[in-house]
């Protein structure tokens, strides 16, 4: 298997939509009603790269290059635990300048000790917010 990551073509929206979707519906309880337009709105004016498998599209990231904010990061559930999240991060870190941070939900314990696994810290915890969520921040390497 080959995992391919690159920018995000026009045409591969809906995928990335479906995927979005898909994955929210499996882990975010949270989300009412998700909807697959609700992708589009959420990435506009976003860095959008996708990681393929054997051309097969299996997740994504969104970035919000100015201030190095990791917007969307979405894996498939199918192909969750394959390095794919790593490979997105990894592609992230090296288009900015400045440490890479994002905003994690705190009822989301599987996605925090993955951002643990890959060296993000807490940097401020965010319980007032709806629902509570943390801002985590990964350092450049020197």
């Amino acid at each position: 298997m080959e995992m391919e990551i690159r920018p995000m073509r026009i045409a591969e929206q809906e995928q990335l939509a479906a995927i979005y979707l898909k994955a929210r519906q499996v882990s975010f309880p949270w989300v009412q009603d998700p909807q697959l337009a609700d992708f589009k709105r959420d990435s506009m004016g976003e860095s959008v790269i996708i990681a393929a498998i054997d051309g097969k599209i299996v997740g994504f990231a969104s970035l919000n290059r100015l201030l190095a904010f990791v917007h969307l990061l979405f894996v498939d559930p199918d192909w969750q635990r394959m390095s794919v999240g790593h490979r997105l991060i990894e592609e992230m870190d090296k288009r900015t300048q400045r440490p890479l941070t994002l905003k994690c939900v705190i009822e989301n314990k599987p996605a925090l000790a993955f951002y643990k696994r890959e060296g993000f810290e807490i940097l401020r915890e965010n319980r007032n917010d709806v629902p509570a969520n943390d801002t985590l921040i990964k350092q450049k390497n020197e």
